[in-house]
């Protein structure tokens, strides 16, 4: 199943997006979010061989985000209908410093509701047509509350990024070997995650792929030379540090 996150257990994002570059799935997907179809008139519509359809088809089914459904139908045998059962919003963000993609569920697809049959036809029609009303209003308003979070996330993003800028300056300014940089921008971006603003020895050695001993001795080096960053020692003998 698709998770939310880098920290998921599921589909990889980058894994997804590998998905979706391919043009006649993204067809595909656009042609489920209108009406469930089965694999024939997915083939017809794109012109693309029942062969490939079937392919597709069946990677969607296994990440989760489509569904085969039997259903008997009046002019003809039982088909499997193919179906949404994940709904869902990627976002990217690349800037400075910054590049990030991250999968949110928005709901599950919601299901067709079955029109029964009315003996009066003209209450129908009325109610179909309060209902349609009721869902254009809903998705107007819905349009409207997303593009004001667009905006909002546009500025929030683009200070993120003129901050890190202000920080790289700084660091450029003062420390003049890059690998003492990026370790420090390391330092920086790990310890924003972490409720005391700060990483330990153990985990930056495993991000950097640097072995602890020399990584130690530069840090201890870097705290010594440079006002900003910052050790301590725990109980344990645990290295942590900060900028």
């Amino acid at each position: 199943m698709l998770g939310n996150t880098e920290e998921n257990q599921g589909l990889d994002v980058f894994e997804l997006l590998e998905f979706l570059s391919n043009s006649t799935r993204r067809k595909i997907l656009g042609l489920l979010a209108e009406e469930d179809l089965y694999s024939f008139q997915l083939s017809r519509l794109l012109d693309v061989s029942p062969r490939i359809i079937a392919k597709y088809l069946a990677e969607l089914e296994n990440i989760g985000i489509v569904s085969m459904v039997e259903r008997v139908s009046d002019k003809g045998p039982t088909r499997k209908y193919a179906k949404l059962n994940q709904s869902f919003s990627l976002i990217i963000d690349v800037g400075q410093n910054t590049f990030n993609v991250n999968y949110f569920p928005t709901s599950e697809v919601v299901q067709k509701l079955s029109k029964e049959k009315s003996k009066k036809q003209q209450e129908l029609k009325i109610q179909i047509s309060k209902e349609l009303a009721d869902i254009r209003d809903c998705v107007k308003e819905k349009i409207i509350d997303v593009q004001k979070l667009d905006s909002q996330r546009k500025i929030f993003v683009q200070e993120i990024n003129e901050s890190y800028i202000r920080f790289n300056e700084i660091v450029e300014k003062t420390v003049y070997d890059y690998y003492d940089r990026d370790i420090i921008r390391n330092i920086f971006k790990i310890s924003l995650n972490k409720p005391e603003n700060k990483v330990s020895l153990t985990e930056l050695a495993n991000r950097t792929r640097i072995w602890r001993g020399d990584l130690g001795n530069r840090l201890e080096r870097l705290a010594n030379e440079t006002e900003f960053v910052k050790c301590e020692k725990d109980r344990r003998g645990e290295v942590w540090y900060s900028i």
